[in-house]
């Protein structure tokens, strides 16, 4: 296990190790696959930081199957800060459909710890891809609104939402690029994709930079009511360019 895991801790690879027997022991033939993915999958784990981003593959994800791999999770949870997504593998494809640039960043960065890898053949077509890219800008700026309002004069609450937008906004921007038919970076880092999607779409790049750097722990350099300013105006335009992607031909 800890060598198909580069960059992992220790402590993590022998949580997901045993987490994977107890699934085998607690699921028995119902149990179809483990897959990790995010974080540890691109081999940028941030202890204390990070949640350990599991796919869990049943056979049958019904509830009595659900309460006999219950206790696994639970403990996998408290020890590592494991977060399942529990599929079955015959969902998987369909709800592709409803979340095609979650999907598609799996299917781009994961790694099979046992079982059946139904994202190597996974594919979306650009209609629900575009629509997706589309809601999920227009929910990331509505949720940024309603954090800054929420956190007041608060300087670190006001930091730590805009950090916490970076990585969804980075996973869109990618399935955008590919969408729009313009170079993807190979390096997985959101402050590269910023930069290429920054040329890309036209969208301030300092901006971008910023909120890849509070995302990295960085000291803010910018006034904090500039970048609230400007990370809602680049939404605003990377959501224009989707919309007219969206309605492009096919």
């Amino acid at each position: 296990m800890p060598e198909a895991l580069p960059h992992t801790p220790p402590a993590v690879a022998l949580a997901l190790d045993r987490l994977k027997s107890e699934l085998s022991r607690a699921a028995g033939n119902n149990f179809a696959g483990l897959i990790v993915y995010g974080g540890v999958a691109r081999g940028r784990y941030r202890p204390g930081r990070s949640d350990v981003n599991v796919v869990v593959l049943l056979r049958d994800a019904s509830a009595a199957m659900l309460a006999a791999i219950a206790p696994a999770l639970r403990a996998a949870r408290r020890s590592a800060n494991v977060a399942p997504l529990i599929l079955s593998a015959a969902e998987v494809q369909p709800a592709a459909l409803v979340f095609p640039t979650k999907f598609l960043d799996i299917k781009d960065h994961h790694i099979v710890i046992l079982g059946d890898d139904p994202f190597a053949s996974l594919d979306v077509p650009r209609q629900h891809v575009s629509w997706r890219i589309v809601q999920e800008l227009r929910n990331l700026t509505l949720r940024l609104r309603h954090h800054f309002v929420a956190a007041g004069d608060d300087r670190e609450a006001q930091m730590s939402s805009l950090a916490r937008i970076a990585r969804p906004l980075a996973i869109e921007l990618t399935a955008l690029l590919r969408l729009a038919g313009k170079p993807v970076p190979q390096e997985d880092r959101s402050a590269t994709i910023f930069q290429e999607a920054a040329a890309a779409f036209g969208v301030d790049g300092e901006t971008l930079a910023s909120l890849a750097g509070l995302r990295q722990g960085e000291r803010l350099k910018a006034d904090l009511l500039a970048l609230f300013g400007g990370v809602l105006k680049a939404l605003a335009a990377l959501t224009e360019q989707a919309e007219r992607l969206k309605e492009a031909p096919q």
